[in-house]
C-alpha cells in the first residue's frame, strides 16, 4: 500500500543570493520544490517550461517527482517537488549550450553552482535540526485548516450566489401573460438601470422591439401604421391615434404577444435582473 506523502517540515533554505523552497516528508525524505530551483538558477520562463516537462518524461527522474500542497505566499499551492536524491541527476541533465553561455552567462555559473552544492546545502538544513516539536507540528496543522476553511467559505459563498441566481431565473421564467404589459415595463426599466440609468430605456425598447420583429417575422411599423389609418377611418380622433404605441399592436395579437414576453424575459435573465415583488 503507497504511503500518502504529508509535509512534517517546510522551509526556505538560504543558497547564494536565492532561496530554495525545499520540504520533509513523512517518509523521512527531503524533497526540492523544482520552480524554486528553476527561478534561482536564473532560467526564463520558457526553459523553467521545459525543464518541467523534462522531468516529468524522463524514465528516471519522474519517478522522483511528488505534487505537494504547499503554504507559499500565494496561500496553499500544489507544488512540483524532487527527491533529494535525484536533483543532482536532473541538474547535471540541464545542457549549458554555448548559445546559453553566450546570452546568460550569470545563468550559467549559478547552474553549475547548484549542480555542485545544492544537494548537500538542503541536507545540511534539514539534517542538522532537530525534528520540528510537537507545538510546531500543531502550529502548522492549525495553520492549513484556517486555510482549507477559507476556501471552504469561499466555495459556499459561490454557491449561495449560484443557487440565488438559479431561483430567480426560475421567478422570471414563471411570470404569466396576466398583467403582462405592466410587467414588461418593469423588466424594461430594470434593464435600462443595469445599463446605466432610464436614459437607455429607448434603447432597451427598441432592441426588443428589433428582436421582436425578427423572431416574430412581422414589421410593427407597418402595422402600427395600419392600425392607425384604421381607427382614423372610425373617427378616432388624432390625440387618440397619437397615442397607439407598438406595444398596443403586440397586445392585439396573442402569438405576437407571447414571443414578446418570452424575448424580455431572456432579456431580464441575461442581465440578471431580480424581480422580486413583481408577482407571477
Amino acid at each position: 500500500m503507497n504511503l500518502t506523502l504529508t509535509v512534517v517540515e517546510q522551509k526556505l533554505v538560504p543558497f547564494g543570493d536565492y532561496e530554495i523552497l525545499a520540504v520533509k516528508t513523512n517518509d523521512g525524505k527531503i524533497r526540492a520544490a523544482v520552480k524554486w530551483i528553476c527561478k534561482g538558477i536564473g532560467l526564463t520562463d520558457d526553459q523553467a517550461k521545459r525543464q518541467v516537462k523534462n522531468i516529468q518524461t524522463d524514465l528516471v527522474v519522474s519517478r522522483s517527482v511528488s505534487n505537494l500542497t504547499l503554504n507559499t505566499n500565494a496561500g496553499l499551492r500544489d507544488v512540483m517537488c524532487i527527491e533529494l536524491d535525484f536533483l543532482p541527476l536532473w541538474l547535471a541533465k540541464i545542457s549549458i549550450t554555448p548559445s546559453m553561455q553566450e546570452t546568460n552567462p550569470e545563468a550559467v555559473e549559478n547552474l553549475v553552482n547548484y549542480q555542485l552544492k545544492a544537494k548537500d546545502v538542503l541536507a545540511d538544513a534539514f539534517l542538522s535540526k532537530q525534528q520540528p516539536t510537537t507545538a510546531e507540528l500543531i502550529a502548522m496543522m492549525a495553520q492549513q485548516g484556517v486555510e482549507q476553511e477559507r476556501r471552504l467559505n469561499a466555495v459556499e459563498e459561490k454557491q449561495l450566489q449560484l443557487e440565488t441566481k438559479q431561483d430567480n431565473i426560475a421567478e422570471i421564467i414563471a411570470l404569466n401573460p396576466t398583467e403582462w404589459r405592466k410587467k414588461v415595463t418593469n423588466l424594461i426599466n430594470k434593464i435600462a438601470l443595469s445599463r446605466g440609468g432610464f436614459e437607455a430605456y429607448r434603447n432597451v425598447r427598441n432592441e426588443s422591439y428589433q428582436i421582436l420583429e425578427e423572431r416574430g417575422r412581422c414589421k410593427l411599423d407597418i402595422r402600427l401604421s395600419n392600425r392607425r389609418k384604421e381607427m382614423a377611418l372610425n373617427g378616432i380622433s388624432k390625440s387618440k391615434l397619437d397615442k397607439v404605441t407598438k406595444l398596443d399592436v403586440i397586445a392585439e395579437d396573442a402569438r405576437l404577444t407571447e414571443i414578446y414576453l418570452a424575448i424580455v424575459k431572456e432579456m431580464a435573465i441575461k442581465h440578471q435582473i431580480k424581480v422580486e415583488g413583481m408577482g407571477a
